[in-house]
């Protein structure tokens, strides 16, 4: 029993230890630079996401760096639960989301946090990410703002966590330190948005 306890702040600290090492796999700095020899930081917004990825080069490269960003939370969710159960599941969808948001080992400049809170939410809440996403896509065909979309998908996202799986206080709190983290990434899209300046989604004829 005391051996039980005393690894479990073990496995918890790997689950967060490996969930931001894989936070830390910029999808979109290996693709602007291996492809483009150019860092994407550079230009846009300067996130180090899919969406300045399609800004800057194209559609192709952004679906590239969607699906690898949204993957990489999808592997460290299922490394935690092996270790730790869905607690550990949980620790590193976190961190790998805090990772890609703020990446060590490429200064703290990476992106927003969507693409990878998108694959924590199909892994832990399927059908209400399923709901989530379905209502952030057409937001999105009617407002052409991915920022607007994003923020509303990740909110509906924490409420349906709320309803269907509100007795998992680890879930709901891990959801809602999400949507905190995503919302204080999108500080400068919402000060835009409450200007009426927040640009409009238009990708770069270029793949």
């Amino acid at each position: 029993m005391n051996e039980a306890i005393f690894h479990q702040p073990l496995l918890a600290f790997a689950c967060a230890a490996i969930g931001y090492l894989l936070g830390n796999i910029q999808t979109a700095i290996i693709i602007s630079k291996s492809f483009y020899h150019d860092d994407v930081r550079n230009h846009g917004s300067g996130n180090a996401g899919s969406t300045n990825m399609i800004r800057v080069f194209g559609l192709k490269p952004g679906a590239i760096t969607f699906a690898g960003d949204f993957l990489k939370s999808v592997a460290s969710i299922l490394v935690g639960r092996f270790l730790f159960g869905s607690l550990g599941g949980y620790i590193a969808g976190f961190m790998t989301v805090l990772g890609h948001c703020y990446p060590a080992f490429v200064h703290f400049r990476g992106g927003k946090g969507v693409a990878s809170s998108i694959g924590l939410a199909f892994m832990v809440n399927p059908l209400g990410a399923a709901f989530s996403v379905a209502i952030g896509a057409i937001v999105f065909s009617i407002t052409k703002r991915v920022s607007v979309a994003s923020l509303l998908s990740i909110l509906l996202f924490f409420i349906s966590v709320l309803i269907l799986k509100g007795a998992d206080i680890a879930l709901v709190v891990t959801t809602g330190l999400i949507v905190m983290l995503v919302y204080i990434r999108h500080i400068e899209n919402i000060r835009r948005l409450i200007r009426g300046e927040e640009a409009k989604l238009i990708p770069k004829a270029k793949d």
